[in-house]
């Protein structure tokens, strides 16, 4: 009677073991159908050795093989060894890398550079995209190995692998030689490539001051001041990034229109009775709450009637994306402070009525990263 009672569970078992089975098959199907789990076995590989592809894409920038490439396409392995000044068995493992990633091309035994890469030289771009690289190898692989342990702790742990008693990564580059640079580099060159996209839809020329908070080593700043010569503009950010910032604006003899003012932007106060502030990348860094009081302190100092212009990368309402948006958010979990990720469009309104915006504008921009501008009227 045992033996024949142990016979039906385990044959009640297999039987709810298949029913179970069938349904999340069913149901992956179901899924497949509509389009919302497209995941194929070779993204997951992608995924799985996503630390060697990055390393392969570092590598073949800070050897020089894609401007090597660009000024010498169509070389053969043997001439790309010995103008990288490589043994022929790294030079294999390299090109092998880069080939399967089709970051270069290879027609019979010759190598040239993808699409993509020579686009990056032909529209001069190429330097700005490098230090994008460099930073990432430098300052994100470093932090991002306590990703995980950020996400149990709901801290930044990954600031802990950068030397210095700062309370953010911002404080302690200064402490870190040559780190600083990197960043400063990247930070440069990102604004750069982006700047254009909010300076040609807002139209500046109805302000007379602007404020420019966060604004780093006033890229952004000096940007502004050359297309709009009307316009005086006061930066704020810590004392440490306001050196670099003073020293680019007296390179450009742009003192006499830009206003640099170090100190602690959530302490310090606002200038008041200012045409528009910018957030240009600073919403990223903290957590909607602290935005909501950076806002807030934005719009008591605004004029009636003046600009707030928010200008980073959105994820989407859904929260499902875009990619790059998404990705990026894991190093603002583990690294510069406490709070930050890639906002939705939907968090940054939010946060704004909050402050007391009740006039908002979203702006799109087409751009391979998915920045985006909001404009808020008080």
């Amino acid at each position: 009677m045992v033996a024949n009672f142990e016979e039906l569970n385990d044959a009640q078992t297999n039987q709810q073991l298949d029913n179970h089975l069938n349904h999340s098959y069913l149901k992956t199907l179901q899924l497949i159908n509509n389009n919302k789990d497209t995941l194929k076995m070779d993204d997951l590989v992608l995924l799985l050795y996503g630390h060697s592809a990055f390393q392969n894409l570092y590598a073949g920038c800070e050897l020089g093989l894609f401007e090597l490439l660009w000024k010498h396409p169509d070389l053969s392995q043997t001439e790309i060894a010995q103008h990288l000044q490589l043994e022929a068995y790294p030079t294999k493992a390299l090109l092998l890398g880069l080939t399967a990633l089709k970051l270069i091309q290879k027609v019979d035994d010759k190598y040239r550079n993808s699409l993509v890469i020579q686009m990056l030289f032909l529209e001069n771009t190429w330097k700005e995209f490098y230090d994008v690289v460099l930073f990432e190898a430098k300052i994100v692989y470093r932090g991002s190995i306590d990703y995980v342990e950020s996400l149990k702790q709901n801290r930044n742990v990954g600031l802990r692998q950068f030397q210095g008693q700062g309370p953010d990564l911002y404080n302690r580059l200064h402490e870190d030689p040559g780190l600083d640079k990197v960043f400063y580099n990247f930070m440069g060159s990102w604004s750069k490539l982006v700047t254009p996209l909010w300076l040609k839809k807002i139209d500046f020329s109805n302000f007379q001051s602007v404020v420019d908070v966060g604004g780093g080593d006033a890229t952004n700043s000096i940007a502004l001041a050359e297309a709009f010569p009307n316009v005086k503009i006061t930066l704020m950010d810590i004392p440490d990034s306001c050196k670099i910032a003073q020293s680019r604006i007296d390179e450009k003899q742009l003192t006499d229109r830009i206003q640099v003012v170090g100190g602690d932007i959530f302490v310090d106060e606002f200038p008041k009775n200012q045409d528009c502030f910018l957030f240009i990348h600073v919403l990223v860094i903290w957590s909607l709450d602290k935005n909501t009081t950076l806002l807030r302190r934005a719009y008591q100092a605004l004029k009636p009637g003046g600009y707030l212009i928010i200008f980073n990368m959105m994820t989407s309402d859904e929260e499902d994306g875009p990619l790059m948006a998404a990705l990026d958010s894991s190093y603002f979990v583990s690294i510069p402070h406490e709070g930050g990720m890639i906002y939705s469009w939907k968090d940054h309104e939010q946060c704004l009525r909050d402050a007391g915006f009740s006039q908002m504008k979203r702006i799109y921009s087409d751009f391979w990263a998915p920045s985006g501008i909001i404009v808020a009227t008080k």
